[in-house]
């Protein structure tokens, strides 16, 4: 079946086409057995890296295993040396990333408890504006109704002025009265003495 797949590959018919491999390999397949090794092996490249590798000669295909062997091969060999190095650095690149995830974090919340903050403050502020305008506009009342009471005050101290004057306008005729009817009865007693 793999071989029909492969062999009936064209650039035409099927380049854009996603790859299937045709395989017997089963999930609980590993690779310490030959046999999912090999079907592997066999399924694992497209057709077309198929057909690049069919249509070399026998010398640059065995060119391209050569070059491409010993890459892998210095490639693994340059991965197990550097891998405690790769590991070690992985290890503190997330210490790094969790130190800033903490960051961000802590920045968040006290960003969120600045804004907090800052509406309290502000609320506080239109509290306290709303409160010395409330007083003054309690001020002005006051004052104003100050001013009502002593315009009040002087109009009814005019009044009482008015009439204690004229009392005393008509108690100073009274006593001159008295004083000219008692001089008139002192006259009158003295002329009866005579």
């Amino acid at each position: 079946m793999g071989d029909i797949y492969y062999k009936t590959y064209t650039e035409e018919a099927r380049s854009d086409a996603p790859h299937r491999a045709l395989w017997g390999l089963k999930q609980k397949d590993i690779f310490m057995e030959f046999v999912p090794c090999r079907d592997w092996f066999l399924n694992s490249s497209p057709p077309g890296e198929v057909n690049l590798q069919r249509a070399r000669t026998h010398d640059g295909l065995y060119h391209a295993y050569v070059v491409r062997e010993a890459n892998t091969r210095t490639a693994n060999h340059q991965v197990v040396r550097e891998w405690r190095t790769m590991v070690k650095e992985r290890a503190e690149w997330e210490k790094y990333r969790e130190r800033l995830v903490r960051q961000v974090k802590g920045y968040e919340k006290a960003k969120a408890a600045f804004a907090e903050e800052k509406a309290k403050f502000e609320s506080d502020k239109k509290s306290e504006e709303w409160g010395r305008e409330g007083l003054r506009s309690k001020l002005r009342a006051e004052e104003e109704l100050l001013a009502k009471e002593r315009a009040e005050w002087k109009k009814t101290c005019e009044k009482y002025n008015q009439r204690m004057y004229a009392a005393r306008s008509k108690i100073t005729d009274l006593e001159a009265q008295v004083a000219e009817l008692k001089g008139k009865v002192e006259d009158g007693q003295t002329d009866n003495e005579r």
